[in-house]
C-alpha cells in the first residue's frame, strides 16, 4: 500500500467537508451562481434548461425595518426574558430618528448594550449623546472631536468657533470637525435609504386543514445530470483515466452536498413547523427554542446549524420571513414573580426578606428590579411586607 495515498485522500475528503459546508451556508441565488460555475468546469456535468417562470412570491421584498433588524440584535445580545423585555420596551420608544422618546426609570445596563447595536447612534436621548455614542463606539472618546461634542455643543450648533478654541484651548478645529462631519446626523438614515431588495425563499408552509405542509423551495437552482455517454468512455491513457476519475468524484460530491443541503433544510422546516405552529398560524408568540435544542434535535453541530440558517428565508403565513427570526436566544426562564415567590417560600420566617433584599436576590438570579417592583408584585400576589409577615408569624 502506498502510505503517500492515506494524506491526499484526507486532503480530498477535507476538501470536499469544506465544500458541503460551503453549499450549506450560502443563500439560494449565490448558491446557483456557484453552482453554474461548478457545472460549467466539470465536462460530466449537464445543465438542463429553466423550468419557466417564477412562481409569484419571487417578488416579495426583504423585511429590512428598522424594527426588526433591532429586534435580531436583542435577542442574540439578551439571554434572560427580563432583560429582553426592557430592551423591547425601550425599542418601542424610538422616533423616526432612532432617538428615544417618552421614557423614564431607563434600566442604564440594558441602555449601554442597546447603544453599541448597528445603526450608529441608535437608542441616543437626543442629537448629542447620539453622536458622542457613535465616537465612542469608534473609540474616539479622548479624541478632540469628543471633547468638542461633550463640552462645546452648543457653540458647535451656532458656529462659535472662536469660542470653542477659547474653551479647549486649541488652535486647530479642521480634524475634529471633519471627523464629526463623517458621523450620521439621524441614525435611522441608512434603513430609510434602504433599496428594495428582493428575496427568494428556501422553503414554503402551508396552513391546510389539520395540519401544514412544507416545501423546498429551489426555483433559482439550476437542474443538471451526469451525463451517461461520458461514464461508458473507455481512458486510452493513464492520465486520462485519472482526469476522467476526479471529475466523477466531484460530480458525485456536487450532488451529494446538494442532497444534504435539502435534507437538512426540510428537517429544519418540520422542527419549525412543530415548534412554531402557533406564532406562524398567526395565534400566539414564538415559543422558547434555541439554536442548541435544535443542533441536539438534530443531532448536528450548532456551526452546523448556524451555516444552515445564515441568510435563508421561510414563506409562511406571516409573510416571508428569515429562519433564524423563528429562534429565540435562550428557553423560556422563569418569571419574577414566580421567583420571588420562590424567595419568601423559603425565607427565615423569623427574619422575613426585605423588599430591598428580595430586589437584590431577583438581580443576582438574572431580574435587575426595582424595590418598588417587587413591591407591586407581593401586592399583586396578596403577599404582604417583611413586617406584616413577621408580624403575623408572632400571632401564630
Amino acid at each position: 500500500m502506498d502510505l503517500r495515498l492515506l494524506p491526499e485522500r484526507r486532503l480530498i475528503m477535507t476538501f470536499a467537508l469544506r465544500q458541503a459546508l460551503e453549499m450549506l451556508q450560502m443563500p439560494q441565488v449565490e448558491l446557483s451562481e456557484w453552482l453554474q460555475n461548478e457545472i460549467e468546469k466539470n465536462p460530466l456535468l449537464e445543465i438542463t434548461p429553466p423550468r419557466g417562470s417564477l412562481p409569484p412570491y419571487k417578488e416579495l421584498i426583504a423585511p429590512s425595518t428598522l424594527h426588526d433588524h433591532i429586534l435580531a440584535q436583542i435577542r442574540e445580545n439578551f439571554s434572560l426574558d427580563s432583560e429582553r423585555a426592557k430592551a423591547e420596551e425601550l425599542l418601542s420608544h424610538l422616533d423616526e430618528k432612532g432617538f428615544l422618546v417618552d421614557v423614564e426609570n431607563i434600566d442604564q445596563k440594558i441602555l449601554s448594550i442597546l447603544q453599541t447595536f448597528d445603526p450608529p447612534g441608535i437608542f441616543a436621548r437626543n442629537l448629542q449623546e447620539s453622536l458622542l455614542i457613535q465616537l465612542r463606539n469608534k473609540g474616539k472618546s479622548k479624541t478632540l472631536a469628543f471633547s468638542l461634542v461633550e463640552t462645546c455643543f452648543d457653540e458647535l450648533l451656532h458656529g462659535r468657533y472662536g469660542a470653542i478654541k477659547k474653551k479647549l484651548e486649541c488652535t486647530e478645529l479642521s480634524e475634529a470637525i471633519s471627523t464629526l462631519a463623517r458621523l450620521s446626523m439621524r441614525p435611522t438614515q441608512g434603513f430609510d435609504e434602504t433599496p428594495t431588495t428582493l428575496i427568494i425563499p428556501d422553503l414554503k408552509v402551508t396552513k391546510i386543514e389539520g395540519g401544514w405542509t412544507l416545501e423546498l423551495v429551489e426555483d433559482e437552482l439550476p437542474i443538471f445530470h451526469i451525463r451517461s455517454e461520458y461514464l461508458s468512455i473507455h481512458a486510452e491513457s493513464e492520465e486520462e483515466k485519472e482526469c476522467l476519475q476526479e471529475y466523477k468524484t466531484q460530480a458525485k460530491w456536487l450532488t451529494r452536498s446538494l442532497d444534504r443541503r435539502r435534507v437538512l433544510l426540510r428537517a429544519i422546516g418540520r422542527i419549525l413547523i412543530t415548534k412554531q405552529s402557533r406564532y406562524l398560524s398567526e395565534k400566539g408568540a414564538l415559543t422558547p427554542l434555541t439554536i442548541r435544542e435544535m443542533a441536539e434535535a438534530l443531532e448536528i453541530h450548532e456551526s452546523t446549524l448556524s451555516r444552515a440558517l445564515s441568510g435563508k428565508y421561510i414563506m409562511t403565513p406571516r409573510g416571508t420571513i428569515p429562519l433564524r427570526s423563528l429562534i429565540t436566544a435562550t428557553p423560556k426562564t422563569e418569571t419574577a414573580k414566580e421567583i420571588l415567590l420562590q424567595l419568601i417560600h423559603s425565607e427565615n420566617k423569623t427574619s422575613p426578606l426585605t423588599d430591598d433584599d428580595l430586589a437584590q436576590c431577583l438581580k443576582k438570579k438574572g431580574f435587575p428590579i426595582a424595590r418598588r417592583t417587587v413591591a407591586k408584585y407581593r401586592t399583586q400576589l396578596k403577599i404582604g411586607s417583611a413586617t406584616q409577615r413577621k408580624h403575623i408569624l408572632g400571632k401564630k
